[in-house]
């Protein structure tokens, strides 16, 4: 099983992925927490994606799909896996398709949340201070939600095309009341 965790910038996607990964026995693969970990250690990668990641703007296709296809393996296995930041583009969904084709899986579903842009720029401004996050300037979320409008929408449409289970939920309100909501959308998604 592959899902997709939607959304834009500080709309609980890691928050609600996590809580997906232990509710369905899914693996979390989180695109932005391997970035962040690579720029922590200070690896090639790191300092390549930092200064991209600083500016707000996306990482590049071509690396940031290396990136997941040398850890879709590893998270594939067991249930699956619930991909959080990732595919960015059309050209990531369909290099995401590929890379699920060739072992005959393709995408099962997506939780897309939604939640009106003042509140994610609230958000995002809370879980810099919070979390000492650099890379959630006020400068940062802009260009972040114009890359997201700009790109990201399309990708959601992409998969509709394909006739892909599209889970619309309120992101709004409490973790709880936001995984309540997901809950309800996705029961019994792990028969299908």
């Amino acid at each position: 099983m592959i899902g997709i965790i939607f959304g834009p910038p500080g709309s609980g996607k890691g928050t609600q992925a996590a809580r997906l990964e232990k509710d369905l026995g899914i693996h979390h693969l989180s695109t932005g927490d391997i970035l962040r970990g690579e720029v922590a250690k200070g690896t090639p990668l790191g300092k390549e994606v930092g200064r991209i990641m600083a500016a707000g703007d996306l990482v590049p296709d071509g690396l940031i799909v290396d990136v997941v296809r040398s850890r879709l393996p590893d998270a594939e296995q067991g249930v699956g896996a619930l991909l959080d930041g990732f595919p960015r583009t059309v050209a990531q969904a369909r290099a995401l398709d590929s890379m699920l084709s060739d072992e005959g899986h393709r995408v099962n579903f997506i939780v897309a949340l939604d939640v009106p842009e003042e509140l994610l720029v609230d958000r995002l401004l809370h879980r810099a201070q919070v979390e000492g996050r650099t890379d959630d300037t006020r400068e940062v979320i802009a260009e972040r939600m114009r890359e997201y409008h700009k790109l990201t929408e399309a990708v959601l449409d992409h998969y509709r095309k394909q006739g892909v289970r599209i889970h619309e939920v309120d992101g709004t309100g409490s973790p709880d009341e936001v995984f309540d909501r997901i809950h309800a959308a996705i029961s019994g998604i792990s028969s299908r």
